[in-house]
């Protein structure tokens, strides 16, 4: 910017500065007047001539301390989005460059701060797919080699193979579905008083199957009309996973009775359901890392099944609906959940958002 663009651009300051100066010497003039005496022309000039000669002398000095601001300015609009060209601010010399130099600077940090979350989730989102797409080749393929074989007299056998590569699709569609929809969760969930003796008994009814084939018996302790504020598809998930990740890790325990427990009890600030089982446990070592994204442990890598998401998932799902969600564990005698839903942390303006 030039000399006569800065003045231009102040010229609201030009004529008030000279409107004022015209005023003052108007009320000079009319109170020599009154005394009768008279200011001669000359006077009259050479005073309106020093106070232009002072505000050009300003103007100047501003433009001097306003030019490599300006230049900054020029070079960051000519940069076609070059960063650092843009953020390479001046010498600030004056409050408002202050403030412009503040804003700028927070504002690329907070760009920063969004670019690599977005590049994190894009990662995970990639990397969950890969491992969705090589889990599901499996019972695919499994499904396939099923159908090739020609011995009438294992049919049923067959069926119920087929049947169980089928759970295991239909359980990665699930977390690929609840994944997707996770971004944008907001849009996604209806909070209401939820029954959750109901919610118990409905996951549990879907995964039956899995728990005669295998020989675990769920026990279900909790007095009826115990509500809480949830999402019940939301929780259904959560529930569902921990159900069949306590199935997973149960299926191969040579125990002549297992037991996969549910119990609600009423902590008074909390209503607490705790899912237990009798299986192989958490290694000590994997403990700290359970809730984190593709995680598999110790445990996860013995099965080509794990992907390391469910539990983070259910973690994610439970921080968005305000509940608690933790776990203890004890090394080859079994593993226990918590969901703890807060009665005083009410999340039902939530679902207004």
């Amino acid at each position: 910017m030039n000399f006569r663009k800065h003045v231009k651009d102040r010229i609201g300051y030009t004529a008030v500065f000279f409107i004022n100066a015209l005023l003052i010497i108007l009320i000079m003039n009319l109170t020599l007047i009154i005394n009768e005496k008279r200011v001669s022309k000359e006077n009259i000039f050479y005073s309106f001539l020093i106070s232009s000669a002072l505000y050009l002398l300003f103007m100047t000095y501003d433009y001097i301390k306003m030019k490599p601001f300006y230049s900054y300015l020029r070079k960051a609009a000519d940069s076609e989005g070059d960063l650092n060209s843009i953020l390479s601010i001046a010498e600030v010399r004056t409050q408002e460059q202050l403030m412009y130099s503040k804003i700028l600077k927070e504002s690329y940090k907070s760009y920063t701060d969004k670019l690599s979350k977005y590049e994190e989730n894009q990662k995970q989102y990639i990397y969950f797919i890969n491992q969705w797409v090589h889990q599901m080749k499996t019972p695919v393929s499994v499904i396939n080699l099923l159908l090739q074989d020609k011995d009438k007299e294992n049919f049923k056998e067959t069926l119920e193979s087929i049947y169980e590569e089928n759970e295991k699709i239909t359980h990665g569609l699930d977390m690929m579905l609840c994944n997707a929809r996770l971004s944008q969760f907001n849009l996604d969930f209806k909070v209401e008083k939820v029954d959750l003796l109901s919610v118990i008994r409905t996951v549990v009814n879907d995964n039956k199957k899995a728990l005669i084939r295998y020989s675990i018996y769920p026990k279900i302790i909790c007095r009826e009309a115990m509500t809480v504020e949830t999402d019940s598809k939301w929780i259904a998930f959560v529930i569902n996973q921990i159900l069949i990740n306590a199935i997973k890790y149960s299926k191969d325990v040579s125990s002549e009775e297992k037991y996969i427990t549910f119990e609600v009890n009423d902590e008074g600030s909390r209503l607490v359901l705790s899912i237990g089982d009798q299986g192989i446990g958490i290694p000590k070592e994997d403990r700290n890392r359970v809730f984190n994204a593709f995680f598999t442990g110790k445990n996860g890598r013995k099965t080509s099944e794990s992907t390391g998401m469910g539990m983070y998932l259910s973690k994610r799902i439970c921080d968005e609906l305000g509940h608690g969600l933790s776990f203890e564990s004890e090394e080859g005698k079994g593993t226990k959940f918590f969901i703890a839903f807060y009665k005083g942390k009410s999340i039902f303006n939530l679902s207004k958002l």
